[in-house]
């Protein structure tokens, strides 16, 4: 039976991730900051002998080495991780703060970062896995007011490619998730802010949104899910540095 660690696993596509791969039959652990979310949902899925919840910060190294030896020790090691932990704030080069842009960074780029450091070596251990990255369609378009998502995603992406010319040799497969709008809390609660400042509705914000994607809506997080398992799993085999 194999097992995944992932980051930011509490809500919208590290949650739908979560779910994905209990259903498929993987051990799952996670770690996530909110842990009030975590508990209700593992109380919903009732599998403590194949779900691990583990609270924590992914800017911190520390919780990041304690979760990871958790996971290791309940379940016997690590053959996949989603970095998946993430923040978007709304700012310029010309009004952002130097604590938001350092906690943009902290978060996006070194949270991703520690997660990796502390997992990949399990991974060799295990004679080989992958690694996919939570990363954006940021990466290959700009977008308005959000400089610092843009930057620390765009990071993501070379990190992906970087990751898998390193890590081949090991059997370690790296590629990056890279969705457009999903319907999750993040974007909800952008648009609440929006919404405030606006004078216009949650929904009008969704219904604009919507009719920018072909079909008529954006994203769902099991949609996304579904490719995080794919790529997770030995169906993906050939693809590494891929996004």
């Amino acid at each position: 039976m194999k097992t995944i660690f992932i980051t930011g696993g509490a809500t919208g596509i590290g949650e739908a991730s979560v779910r994905k791969f209990l259903d498929e039959g993987w051990n799952v652990g996670f770690m996530d900051l909110n842990a009030a979310q975590a508990v209700r949902n593992i109380e919903k899925l009732n599998l403590p002998d194949r779900l691990l919840f583990i609270e924590g910060d992914t800017r911190k190294r520390d919780d990041l080495k304690r979760a990871v030896n958790a996971v290791v020790e309940k379940f016997g090691g690590i053959d996949s991780v989603f970095a998946n932990a993430g923040i978007h704030r709304c700012n310029t080069i010309l009004d952002i703060s130097d604590e938001e842009l350092d906690l943009m960074v902290q978060t996006n780029i070194y949270g991703t970062v520690n997660t990796l450091r502390e997992t990949i070596p399990f991974l060799i251990k295990a004679g080989g896995g992958s690694v996919v990255i939570n990363a954006s369609d940021q990466w290959f378009v700009g977008k308005p007011h959000s400089f610092a998502y843009g930057m620390t995603k765009g990071a993501l992406g070379q990190i992906t490619r970087s990751l898998a010319i390193d890590l081949g040799k090991y059997g370690i497969r790296v590629n990056a998730v890279c969705a457009g709008t999903i319907h999750t809390p993040l974007v909800d609660n952008l648009f609440e802010k929006f919404s405030k400042a606006e004078n216009k509705s949650v929904a009008e914000y969704w219904e604009e949104e919507n009719a920018l994607y072909a079909r008529g809506k954006v994203g769902t997080p099991e949609e996304v899910a579904e490719l995080v398992y794919f790529l997770a799993s030995d169906k993906a085999s050939f693809c590494t540095g891929g996004h």
